[in-house]
């Protein structure tokens, strides 16, 4: 799970292949007695040298959940970005991100679990993310998901492009437009590379689903 600021895509590609592989393989999400294997995954990171603006700014340690924007759940990578009061282009002073080259983040998403007994597909973010939610606030609560190393019956997986990333009747200026603005104004690079930027990452194959063995 460390990726850097320092890598460049094809290495990241080359992580994002070993650690699908790792998930699908060798760990399941518990949740009390009951355990779910990772059945579709999709890979985000942003850095200067793999600029996947789509990505969801954080400040995270490695392997730690993350509620992120559309309320699925991503496994975080370590993620670093400054966070910065500063006046805006209205002259009115505001704390956002700070997209330089110093910054590195992201995660990866949970689109699909499956129960170790395949008796039950929670399909889609939102239903994924039922698993973290109303947990005992007073103490150590034993049904909250954790990571779990086990051996599992996975014989394959496949790459696929990443899905719900633009809708069909949106522009691709008008959605980079929307993710720029948690972030502030004064970035490094011009709109014009960020929305090519954006073209470029949005087809690329980093969603994998696993094919799970009959059991």
């Amino acid at each position: 799970m460390s990726l850097d600021t320092g890598m460049n895509t094809a290495e990241i590609e080359l992580r994002f292949e070993q650690i699908a592989k790792m998930l699908f393989e060798s760990f399941a999400i518990q949740k009390g007695e009951k355990k779910y294997l990772f059945k579709e995954i999709e890979f985000y990171f942003y850095n200067k040298n793999h600029r996947d603006i789509i990505t969801h700014p954080r400040v995270s340690k490695s392997l730690c959940w993350y509620v992120n924007d559309f309320g699925g759940i991503d496994l975080n990578f370590a993620s670093s970005i400054k966070r910065e009061n500063r006046v805006n282009s209205k002259r009115k002073n505001i704390e956002k991100y700070v997209l330089d080259d110093s910054a590195y983040f992201g995660g990866i998403l949970i689109r699909q679990l499956i129960s170790e007994d395949g008796s039950a597909i929670l399909s889609g973010p939102i239903a994924c993310a039922e698993l973290f939610r109303c947990h005992d606030a007073t103490g150590v609560d034993y049904e909250f998901p954790i990571l779990v190393e086990q051996n599992n019956d996975v014989m394959s997986f496949i790459r696929k492009p990443r899905v719900n990333l633009i809708r069909s009747n949106q522009s691709v200026e008008a959605k980079v437009n929307n993710i720029l603005y948690p972030y502030h104004d004064s970035v490094q690079l011009d709109k014009d590379t960020l929305y090519q930027d954006f073209i470029n990452f949005k087809d690329k194959p980093y969603g994998y689903e696993q094919q799970i063995a009959s059991r």
